[in-house]
């Protein structure tokens, strides 16, 4: 990958084409040329062949869009993304819809710019690697349950510990819930558990670890048979690779029935490891417009990644109360079903101050009955209310009931 990629800009607009230039010049990027829309944006990629093509959209919005579509189908391998002032769902899901990577709302940073254009250009060299087969897949026994959503504040974390301590009284299932937030994570304290050993740890041991040897680098939940697996320091993380950690995931899978991955709230390298290996994906967002248009484009850059999306299932977590947004309007936004709901709950922050999930310290309020009625459906079971299975998924650990 160029150390300085060359952007093309694509805009009728002659002073938002020099305020994208300006930016593009502070981003450190370099200018491979300007133009407008239509013909001539396809004729001067096709000569310039830039690294990422930057394209203006502002109403109307059919010509910009066309333009996007036109570049994604002759040169699919070349990154577009997309500027606007709008920030109107229904806008970037067209946008994403018509093929671009990415969306940055205007005013851009400079920072978030290059970031962006740097993310897109890695996505695109692993799409490539994976389509020559040359990237590692999955290879394991228990089923790999990854918490991901594309935000920080969502409730991630929160939804991971309550499904792990319900999905651990099920049956006699064997669960350990891992951390792999490599920011700030702290699974453990969500769980007010004190663990002498992390992931780090194991990772450095993995060759010489046997089964039995696995209960030195977990620490069991008081309440309940969960094991969990703290994470290592943030300085810890930089030392181990996502590819040690799959590893080590890897063999958890071979040894418990399930493992949830509670991962970041961005699309790093970490996160599209749990991804690729997860049976299932649980895609937590709120409706609040940062979460959705965060999850588009997150759900492009796996698209272009080749990852598979069947999946993935979405969960929708209402984290206020004054919260009106209908589920359907972001279903239209990210052109899919949301799976499963969980409704606003005061009682989740109060069981949080606690160190203990709700599932525990609230059993009947609503949030915690969802949950358990989630972790029902994913362990296979029935719920009263109607079918609400996972239809035709292959689950790696115990066969799904029958419906």
């Amino acid at each position: 990958m160029a150390k300085n990629p060359s952007a093309l800009i694509i805009d009728t607009d002659i002073q938002a084409r020099f305020e994208a230039k300006q930016i593009v010049k502070a981003s450190g990027l370099t200018i491979a040329g300007e133009c407008g829309f239509g013909m001539e944006a396809v004729s001067t990629a096709q000569e310039l062949r830039p690294d990422v093509v930057l394209v203006g959209v502002t109403e109307p919005i059919e010509r910009p869009l066309q333009t996007v579509e036109a570049l994604q189908s002759l040169m699919p391998d070349m990154p577009i993304l997309v500027y606007s002032e709008t920030k109107e769902l229904e806008f970037v899901r067209k946008a994403m819809m018509a093929g671009a990577r990415d969306y940055l709302a205007k005013p851009i940073k400079p920072e978030t710019l290059r970031q962006s254009v740097m993310m897109s250009l890695e996505a695109e060299e692993k799409r490539k690697l994976r389509q020559l087969g040359q990237l590692p897949g999955a290879a394991t026994a228990g089923t790999i349950i990854t918490v991901f959503g594309a935000k920080g504040g969502i409730g991630k974390s929160t939804i991971s510990t309550n499904l792990a301590v319900a999905l651990s009284g099920m049956a006699r299932a064997s669960v350990v819930i891992v951390d792999l937030d490599n920011g700030f994570g702290d699974i453990a304290g969500m769980l007010d558990v004190r663990p002498e050993r992390t992931l780090f740890d194991m990772v450095r041991d993995l060759d010489m670890i046997e089964r039995d040897d696995i209960e030195r680098y977990v620490v069991k939940h008081e309440l309940t048979d969960l094991d969990v697996m703290a994470g290592p320091t943030v300085l810890e993380w930089r030392k181990i690779s996502p590819d040690q950690v799959r590893r080590a995931v890897e063999f958890l899978a071979s040894n418990y029935d399930t493992v949830i991955l509670d991962t970041s709230g961005m699309l790093n390298e970490l996160a599209e490891m749990a991804v690729e290996i997860a049976t299932i994906v649980l895609w937590v967002t709120t409706t609040e417009y940062a979460s959705v248009k965060d999850s588009l484009e997150a759900m492009q850059a796996l698209k272009m990644l080749s990852y598979s999306q069947e999946r993935v299932r979405i969960v929708m977590n209402a984290i206020s109360p004054d919260d009106g947004v209908r589920p359907s309007v972001v279903q239209d936004a990210l052109q899919r079903d949301v799976f499963w709901n969980i409704p606003y709950d005061k009682k989740v922050r109060q069981g949080t101050h606690l160190g203990q999930p709700i599932v525990i310290t609230a059993p009947q309020s609503i949030a915690a009955k969802s949950i358990s009625d989630l972790a029902t459906v994913i362990s296979g079971g029935r719920i009263d209310r109607g079918k609400l299975q996972l239809p035709g998924f292959k689950w790696r650990g115990a066969a799904v009931a029958e419906s």
